[in-house]
């Protein structure tokens, strides 16, 4: 009988993991992991206390993206993302226009994107913009084995990352692609080190944060600054008189694959117009 080899093993225990946080398990207890539950105000590592009483949103306006990508470049360099990370933390795909912009594009309508674009906005093109999205029932969590992954009070989806022990099996779970795993040892100049966010060692997972160094703070999210079309929002839905809440309440929206019961925080809408001759 052939024996199985460690690779094999880890491979299997990663697939199984995945499947387990899609398919409704509310909770996964291992011998060695530790309750991903929070109580009370939690400092995040990041010289933040969270919020109980706060709910984040964001909104991506498909219909004013221009596909310029700064706000790609906004991420990097606020969240000291280094260059040995690809892709970014936020991936933007040029989109055909005979796709669907009103409606959330199926996996067969994804696999005609692309990232390698070279000239934006293009007439017959449209944009989507891809990133964590914070899910309030978020697969990464329940798969952590060392509770490095974590939902924080205010809903927010962190990494402990001197918990995190690279294993990545939340790279398998996440239906979005957002993580990103640290190859090899970050380097980022000095010139360009945020002092408010954590350099991740090598190892470790990251992924978008929501700039929380920052809307904690009362900031808005680096990208959302950065778009020079307002295409980005994000706010407070816990508040009924956020913008936010009043775009999502007067708008038609979607989000990416809600079918599988994730409940991202990230909405889509169709708002505004391309800036085309």
């Amino acid at each position: 009988m052939k024996g199985i080899t460690r690779r094999s093993f880890l491979k299997g225990i990663a697939g199984l993991l995945g499947l387990l946080s899609l398919s409704g398990c509310t909770e996964l207890r291992l011998p060695w992991s530790k309750s991903s539950e929070t109580k009370g105000e939690l400092i995040d590592g990041f010289g933040t206390v969270a919020n109980s009483q706060d709910r984040w949103a964001y909104i991506f306006d498909v219909g004013a993206c221009i596909g310029c990508r700064r706000c790609m470049y906004a991420c990097k360099q606020e969240n000291n993302v280094p260059d040995t990370i690809s892709p970014l933390w936020i991936e933007m795909f040029e989109m055909k226009s005979e796709l669907p912009v009103t409606g959330q594009p199926s996996e067969e309508d994804l696999k005609g994107a692309t990232t390698s674009y070279t000239e934006s906005p293009k007439e017959g093109r449209w944009y989507l913009s891809a990133q964590c999205n914070h899910c309030a029932n978020p697969p990464c969590v329940k798969v952590c084995p060392t509770g490095a992954t974590y939902k924080d009070i205010d809903g927010l989806v962190l990494i402990d990352y001197n918990k995190c022990i690279g294993c990545r099996y939340c790279v398998v779970a996440c239906p979005y692609e957002a993580r990103r795993f640290n190859w090899w040892k970050p380097e980022v100049p000095a010139e360009r080190v945020n002092e408010l966010v954590p350099l991740r060692p090598v190892g470790v997972v990251e992924k978008c944060t929501f700039c929380v160094h920052r809307i904690r703070r009362g900031k808005l999210p680096a990208c959302v600054e950065a778009c020079p079309v307002q295409a980005r929002h994000f706010g407070k839905l816990s508040d009924p008189d956020s913008e936010v809440s009043k775009i999502l309440n007067s708008n038609r929206g979607f989000r990416l694959l809600e079918e599988l019961g994730t409940h991202p925080r990230k909405w889509y809408i169709t708002r505004g117009e391309k800036w085309l001759e």
